[in-house]
């Protein structure tokens, strides 16, 4: 099944996760609260997520945006490079659609965001008060991987460049065991799983460069099965003009994981070798190993490198949309 649409010209992927998560709150929540909870946290995170590709357009990025299982994000990639005030701009632009939106909403129906008896009158106006007004509030938290975090470590980014996020990363995974621990030994555990969550994710965050610079330190440089991180590898490979090491490495990505991402890394590898019919190749392969519907035009809405194949018999037009 298609899990793909376009949305004001953003390829927007829906991934099971979400509409998992979504049924988990109608079943959380009372009948009929959990469904108009799970409506207003799916619309909300969308316009959220719109905010932030719209943001990121409007500073010459490709965008596209991914919702999942308590997770969405947009992703974008910028055609030249961004600046610390383009980069805070995208952050508060999620979080800013969201909330103003609420308010909106609330307005047009004769009820003040601002009144706790006003917004209690009804489940709906108590939904789109939590899933426009409060998530949105939290998303503007100072700590990554929040949208406050994100603007933070861009203006530490202008006195600092290139260490603003680290120190941000650091700073936050600090405060945030912190917090955990105060929830702990004062027993209001309400927050805890929010803290454990972005715990997790501030780890993984962490760990990355270590564990990519430990692996491509490595002389015997084999895939791992993998598929996101060696794609990842094979990118850094790229990235330092190894063209024909991160061919050879996405091939074998691939023989040992045939997914998308590693077929991928082996198009972009041979177009800067110059043999645009491999590239073409790995292309459709990628294509059609695509695991979610549609995400091989996002992978491919990403970067420039195939613009020199367009209007080629074998290559298919519709790869070109949302370009």
């Amino acid at each position: 099944m298609r899990n793909v649409f376009n949305v004001f010209g953003f390829p927007t992927t829906v991934k099971p996760g979400f509409a998992v998560f979504l049924a988990f709150l109608v079943f959380l929540y009372p009948y009929p609260l959990g469904l108009w909870m799970a409506g207003a946290v799916g619309i909300f995170t969308l316009i959220h997520e719109l905010g932030h590709a719209v943001a990121a357009r409007m500073s010459g990025c490709t965008a596209s945006i991914s919702l999942d299982f308590m997770v969405a994000y947009a992703a974008y990639e910028p055609r030249t490079p961004l600046t610390w005030s383009q980069k805070a701009g995208i952050a508060l632009a999620g979080p800013t659609l969201q909330i103003t939106s609420a308010i909106a909403v609330l307005l047009l129906n004769s009820t003040n965001p601002f009144s706790r008896a006003e917004i209690s009158i009804s489940d709906a106006t108590i939904s789109i008060w939590w899933a426009g007004i409060a998530l949105g509030a939290l998303n503007l938290v100072p700590l990554l991987p929040l949208d406050g975090g994100a603007f933070v470590a861009s203006i530490v980014e202008r006195f600092m460049p290139g260490r603003g996020n680290n120190i941000v990363l650091k700073a936050s995974t600090a405060v945030t065991a912190l917090l955990f621990g105060l929830c702990i030994v004062t027993s209001n555990t309400e927050l805890a799983p929010l803290f454990v969550f972005m715990l997790f994710m501030q780890y993984q965050n962490l760990a990355a460069p270590q564990r990519q610079k430990k692996f491509l330190s490595n002389p015997a440089l084999t895939p791992e099965g993998d598929p996101e991180f060696d794609a990842m590898i094979a990118a850094s490979l790229l990235a330092t003009g190894e063209a024909t090491k991160a061919l050879r490495f996405a091939t074998e990505a691939y023989r040992l994981c045939p997914a998308d991402t590693n077929a991928f890394m082996a198009a972009r590898s041979a177009m800067k070798l110059g043999d645009h019919s491999l590239a073409m190749q790995w292309l459709h392969i990628s294509e059609q190993s695509q695991f979610d519907s549609g995400r091989f035009q996002i992978l491919f809405n990403h970067v420039t490198d195939f613009d020199q194949l367009r209007g080629r018999s074998d290559m298919s037009d519709e790869w070109f949309t949302n370009r």
